[in-house]
């Protein structure tokens, strides 16, 4: 089974720095690093959270464009957290391990080049955030970003990302990832009954395997 030489866990959106995922991977390979993006829905005291990006951009913009804005300043201040740790972990020709809005990051890194290489997307959030929220800019539209995937990655850089989603999310629907997986063409792997915590992959070895598979 290949280790690769670094892991960059990328959290979800109340996680955090010593979350289960983090740990998991912290007891199973050498080096493991995860970036606090400082990311929250609610809480203001999060430099990235979303409330806080609807308080900082409320008197220059349209109300009915609010909570697109925040959400993607909230992206783009979340990835601009990782740029550094993505550089480092590229250089160690590591491995990038995603959950639900860490996987919305880490798409948007595929998408704009700041990430190309192996990549596991546990639940990405991204298409259920700006679907929610709708969009601003027409370049964060999901499809929009799939299409810059699927081109700044080709067939070999694609084999290199899976995407793992449950039947039973009921946060993150799994429709958002088979869209996904059909607009890019990015292996999906569905897990029967799993839920939006995929406490399920820190069963035995079910997300090493999936680290295994992209790295090899």
């Amino acid at each position: 089974m290949p280790i690769p030489q670094r892991v960059l866990f990328i959290h979800g959106l109340e996680s955090g720095v010593g979350g289960g995922k983090h740990r998991f991977l912290a007891r199973h390979y050498p080096d493991v690093e995860c970036v606090d993006m400082s990311m929250s829905l609610l809480n203001l005291r999060k430099s990235n959270g979303i409330l806080r990006n609807v308080l900082v951009h409320a008197a220059s913009t349209a109300p009915w464009n609010l909570l697109k804005v925040a959400v993607q300043a909230s992206l783009d201040g979340c990835l601009a957290a990782q740029r550094e740790a993505l550089r480092s972990t590229s250089s160690l020709q590591g491995v990038v391990v995603a959950s639900s809005w860490g996987g919305a990051v880490a798409l948007l890194a595929l998408a704009r080049g700041d990430w190309r290489g192996p990549t596991v997307l546990i639940a990405p959030a991204y298409a259920v955030a700006t679907s929610r929220a709708g969009v601003y800019d027409a370049s964060y539209e999901p499809h929009a970003l799939y299409a810059a995937i699927a081109e700044r990655l080709g067939d070999d850089g694609l084999r290199q990302v899976v995407i793992v989603h449950g039947t039973a999310d009921t946060v993150v629907d799994i429709a958002y990832s088979r869209e996904l997986a059909v607009a890019t063409g990015i292996a999906l792997v569905e897990i029967e009954g799993g839920d939006h915590s995929m406490k399920c992959l820190l069963q035995g070895d079910a997300l090493k395997n999936l680290v295994a598979k992209v790295c090899a």
